[in-house]
């Protein structure tokens, strides 16, 4: 009864409503700081781009290898790319931030597609394909509202099932005369009627709270630090020496076509596993096959008919 006449006094309402508001300020917040991170690697992924522009044909390049280091795209239709991840052995960490895997993707499109056919492949601008992958990437405060709209909803609850187990207990309760039991039950349906509706003020707080949280993110996922981001790789891909260094050419590097300078990457990565176990298990496996023939007979395929009359 002393939990059940916690949960349905007004100090319970203050306290979950000031709960459910700090929650929400600390979402806000939180998610703010995770968005000024983000802006940060993104201007410093914007730097890298735009100092592309005044090097020569090798700086570019060289570049192209720095953004493929940092945002851990892990280029192979790229001939220095895949040099230097082969030469290097270099252990790739998919990075924390949501705009590094962004770009990351983006930039494993660019450099798989020669810059003369970008636009017949359908290739829309730099800020438009870095916006859609950062949005599915970055959660931010997604599924945040609906928490705080269930969280309220479980206050009210607790406040209701409360009162309604206060008013279960004393609704019987002896109170002498006709009239004085009247009046006691009048008050006491009173008083829960009250207690109730200051129960749902729980939930209009959690309501309002998850309306901040909707007009917050609507603001927050215009995203303006990736969309300076895809303005700079748009300008760096308008320059001919730089798309020149960055893409492929139209039938390849030294005559071959992406597929093949994929392929190749795969075999050199195949070429350096350590297969020797694998070879002794299967070793074994014939060993035994061999031994076991003289007493069984393996076949394979759909088994012969039998002859009627066998």
């Amino acid at each position: 009864m002393d939990i059940a006449s916690l949960f349905s006094s007004s100090s319970f309402l203050f306290v979950y409503s000031g709960l459910l508001v700090l929650l929400t300020v600390g979402g806000i917040v939180r998610n703010q700081i995770s968005i000024a991170a983000e802006a940060k690697v993104s201007r410093e992924i914007a730097k890298v781009v735009d100092a592309a522009h005044g090097l020569d044909a090798s700086g570019k390049v060289a570049q192209l290898l720095l953004l493929n280091e940092s945002t851990g795209a892990r280029i192979l239709t790229h001939e220095a790319c895949r040099q230097d991840d082969l030469g290097e052995h270099r252990v790739w960490r998919n990075p924390a931030s949501a705009t590094a895997r962004a770009t990351a993707s983006y930039l494993g499109v660019i450099a798989a597609v020669p810059a003369a056919r970008h636009s017949l492949e359908g290739l829309r601008p730099a800020r438009t394909m870095l916006e859609d992958e950062y949005r599915r990437l970055h959660r931010g405060l997604s599924g945040f509202g609906d928490f705080i709209i269930r969280l309220a909803l479980l206050g009210t609850f607790m406040g209701l099932i409360a009162a309604l187990t206060i008013a279960s207990a004393n609704i019987g309760t002896a109170q002498g005369s006709a009239e004085a039991q009247s009046a006691h039950m009048r008050d006491f349906i009173q008083v829960l009627l009250a207690t109730a509706a200051n129960k749902f003020w729980i939930s209009a707080v959690g309501v309002g709270c998850a309306l901040v949280v909707q007009i917050y993110r609507s603001t927050s996922e215009r995203a303006q630090h990736i969309s300076r981001l895809g303005d700079a790789f748009d300008r760096a891909l308008t320059d001919r020496d730089i798309a020149a260094a960055w893409c492929p050419p139209e039938a390849g590097l030294a005559g071959q076509t992406d597929i093949d300078l994929v392929r190749e990457a795969v075999f050199a990565r195949i070429s350096k596993l350590d297969l020797a176990p694998l070879s002794e298990a299967i070793a074994e496996t014939a060993a035994a096959i061999k031994a076991n023939a003289k007493d069984s007979v393996i076949s394979f395929g759909p088994a012969a008919p039998r002859q009627g009359g066998a």
